[in-house]
């Protein structure tokens, strides 16, 4: 009895911390674009010890490999784990679960049916809402906070999805979860992918900054000693490394003095992933410049953001860029995206966009289409007039009219746009560049 009590007690605790910082906007979501499939996949074979538990089966009847969502991979695992147990809890035993996913319009659409007893049409109004079950009595045969689904509900929103159910007594519940696709970039040229070495002995690791890498758009190759590493480089051409500092046969210091000395990696950038990195960092007695240092356990959107800065860091002078957008936080984030690579300026309203270009020189307008009570699309006329050389990129939520793609070098979605899409176009590597990545 303790145990069991206790196990409620843990379980009403941290879905009450989730749901606190659900209400107060503190809960990070780490947007990716991702295939659909592994990430159901993986809450299959996460949950089926639970069924197994209940002797309840998962049987996914129906999928959608192609299909892409822009989501936080550990939220929505979250939102598919909380929709299985509860079909498995409501389900009776020797019973199955059904799971399919099914592609809706411009939508992909997740649904998790059991065979049930159904939900009371009387509670079906109720059913998102907070401490809210059916069988709220002291004596209810099946256990919960009554914050799951409501938890769920604030996921799926805040990730730009719908949840909905269908259920009558007797015969089970069916809940779905609606998420917009994704479509495939539309590039008029593909842009290059920069390789990263990953040198790395720990299999695991290695494999797990390799994925990091893989999905924000790099090639990778791995190495497990320090001699393999440096003999890779000799061969290759690599934008930057990852380095561990404990390696089998060299220390990963040694492997930086031995690149620094070559001529054609002298200035390769390099981030040292290691658990002792800051001892590393004191004992490393040659100039830094290039290298950045991160201590493990690290997260990708520090990995990216490191390698990002530095290979694109250089010591010509910064781009001129004058960013035309009325939310300061928005051009916050797109600057520090950016990096230092560019000079950023920042101008909020049109009035205030027209006299900087009449007077200063650009190398690049960055441009909002809805302002306030104006459209940044009003600012044209005046680029091409006073800064005909200058780029404009359209970084807006708002769609371009017909031929107003043409007016433009590359038009960024703001909230699809990812750092490296955001350079290329800044940089002046892509034209018309429709991207489908999220701010990071």
């Amino acid at each position: 009895v303790a145990q069991k009590n206790s196990q409620r007690l843990s379980f009403l605790i941290n879905d009450l911390l989730d749901m606190e910082k659900l209400m107060a906007g503190k809960l990070h979501f780490d947007m990716q674009q991702q295939a659909i499939m592994p990430l159901v996949d993986q809450a299959l074979q996460d949950n089926h010890a639970y069924g197994q538990a209940l002797e309840v089966r998962f049987v996914l009847c129906s999928r959608v490999d192609a299909a892409l969502v822009m989501v936080d991979g550990q939220r929505f695992q979250q939102v598919l784990a909380n929709l299985l147990s509860n079909a498995a809890k409501f389900s009776e035993a020797q019973s199955e679960v059904s799971i399919r996913v099914e592609l809706s319009g411009d939508q992909v659409r997740v649904s998790v049916s059991d065979q049930g007893a159904g939900i009371a049409p009387e509670f079906h109004a109720r059913i998102f809402q907070k401490f809210s079950q059916e069988d709220a009595s002291d004596t209810r045969k099946k256990g919960g906070t009554g914050l799951g689904l409501a938890i769920t509900r604030e996921l799926v929103e805040r990730m730009g999805g719908e949840i909905g159910f269908e259920s009558q007594p007797g015969e089970g519940a069916c809940f779905h979860v609606d998420l917009p696709l994704v479509r495939a970039p539309v590039l008029s040229r593909a842009l290059p992918q920069p390789r990263v070495l990953v040198v790395e002995d720990d299999t695991d690791v290695a494999h797990l900054l390799a994925l990091m890498l893989s999905r924000a758009g790099y090639l990778v190759d791995s190495a497990t000693h320090g001699a393999q590493a440096l003999a890779l480089c000799e061969q290759n051409a690599y934008a930057a490394v990852t380095l561990d500092l404990l390696l089998p046969d060299m220390g990963g210091l040694d492997v930086i003095r031995a690149l620094r000395a070559r001529t054609a990696t002298s200035h390769l950038p390099i981030v040292v992933v290691a658990a002792r990195m800051q001892e590393g960092r004191l004992a490393f007695d040659s100039d830094t410049t290039g290298i950045e240092w991160l201590a493990k356990p690290i997260d990708h959107v520090t990995l990216i953001g490191s390698l990002e800065r530095l290979i694109h860091s250089s010591s010509h002078t910064p781009t001129r860029v004058l960013h035309v957008e009325d939310d300061h936080a928005i051009h916050e984030v797109v600057r520090r995206m950016a990096g230092t690579r560019f000079n950023f300026q920042h101008a909020t309203t049109l009035r205030e966009a027209r006299a900087r270009v009449s007077l200063e020189r650009f190398d690049v307008v960055l441009l909002d289409l809805a302002l306030p009570n104006e459209s940044g699309w009003d600012l044209l006329p005046e680029i091409r007039r006073h800064q005909p050389e200058a780029r404009v990129v359209v970084l807006s939520e708002s769609d371009l009219k017909v031929g107003q793609a043409d007016h433009a070098d590359a038009f960024l979605r703001k909230t699809l746009v990812s750092p490296r899409e955001l350079m290329a176009a800044i940089g002046g590597r892509s034209r018309d560049t429709n991207t489908t990545r999220g701010l990071q």
